[in-house]
């Protein structure tokens, strides 16, 4: 049907929405890893560069000294008047070569390996981009075929893809008048970080899907998740991916709400909250809206995730 193919286009949309952030999460990481690198190479840079001072006025002390004290050197000591310079650039000049020699050494072991470290993040960093640009361009393939497909949807389909929109609208509004705890499973404390997430992600309902988006103007899955816990003083990167991995897994009996449920290889593809009374809040593709519905636990469920406070 014309309308399974819409739905598995946005699935995949929503998909490359996800592995786009999780390049974005990557991308950022390592440029602060190059900007750290950077700063450390410079610093062994200057005493790279001190050290050969050193160096040069160690060999120039010893030359002129021929290893003796500066004191005890003829050409110093022939005139009265030069010792005062002559102590002065002892302090300055005289050190250890040998002390110089294996400090320098061990500066330019460390800034090459500094120097490689730097080279494989500048590489990361590109694959990265590339990666995210990747994925930015196959789901703008993605979304030019899905609106040309809906352009071709006409009559019986369209009708029947506004009545199942209008049905999604209504059914939120309902849940969320009515969100109450499943039977058996109390909710945690009124107060409580979960439930300040909960409260925080059903004051997006109704805003319009967008992909990547994490804002008023738009939400993607794991946005809507990291924008409500946010306002409950937890930070969650803009990944569901990465979500999972921060998150506790617990068992579907114990789920509460506020927890997270997780879709795809290790919830790498889609994320929903759980708000009570078997339903769950969610952004979940291209041209719908942010809305509550029945919770999914069949193929693709990854499994739950929640917050640590």
């Amino acid at each position: 049907m014309l309308y399974n193919q819409i739905q598995s286009i946005n699935a995949r949309v929503e998909g490359l929405g996800q592995k786009y952030d999780e390049a974005r999460i990557k991308l950022n990481k390592v440029n602060n890893e190059i900007t750290n690198t950077r700063a450390t190479v410079a610093g062994i840079e200057q005493s790279v560069n001190k050290n050969n001072t050193q160096l040069r006025a160690d060999a120039i002390f010893a030359y002129v000294t021929n290893g003796s004290a500066a004191s005890n050197n003829p050409l110093f000591s022939s005139s009265a008047s030069k010792i005062g310079a002559t102590n002065v650039y002892s302090k300055l000049a005289q050190g250890n070569i040998s002390a110089t020699i294996a400090s320098l050494k061990n500066y330019k072991i460390e800034l090459t390996r500094e120097r490689a470290l730097l080279k494989r993040e500048d590489a990361q960093a590109r694959a990265a981009a590339v990666a995210a640009a990747s994925s930015f361009h196959q789901a703008k393939l993605l979304q030019a075929s899905l609106q040309r497909t809906l352009g071709q949807v006409k009559g019986q389909i369209a009708t029947y893809v506004a009545e199942a929109a209008a049905a999604a609208a209504a059914k939120s509004a309902g849940a969320l008048a009515s969100a109450k705890p499943q039977s058996g499973f109390p909710a945690p404390p009124p107060n409580s970080r979960a439930n300040i997430a909960v409260r925080a992600a059903m004051s997006y309902i109704g805003t319009w899907y967008a992909w990547g988006g994490a804002s008023r103007a738009g939400v993607d899955c794991s946005g809507l998740v990291m924008l409500a816990y946010d306002a409950a003083g937890i930070y969650l990167p803009h990944y569901s991916g990465a979500q999972y991995a921060d998150t506790m897994r617990v068992p579907l009996y114990d789920i509460q709400p506020g927890d997270l449920l997780f879709y795809g290889y290790n919830g790498d593809e889609h994320v929903a909250m759980y708000v009570g009374h078997g339903q769950m809040i969610e952004a979940e593709q291209t041209g719908t809206r942010v809305h509550i519905v029945p919770i999914r636990l069949g193929y693709g469920f990854a499994g739950l995730g929640r917050p640590r406070a």
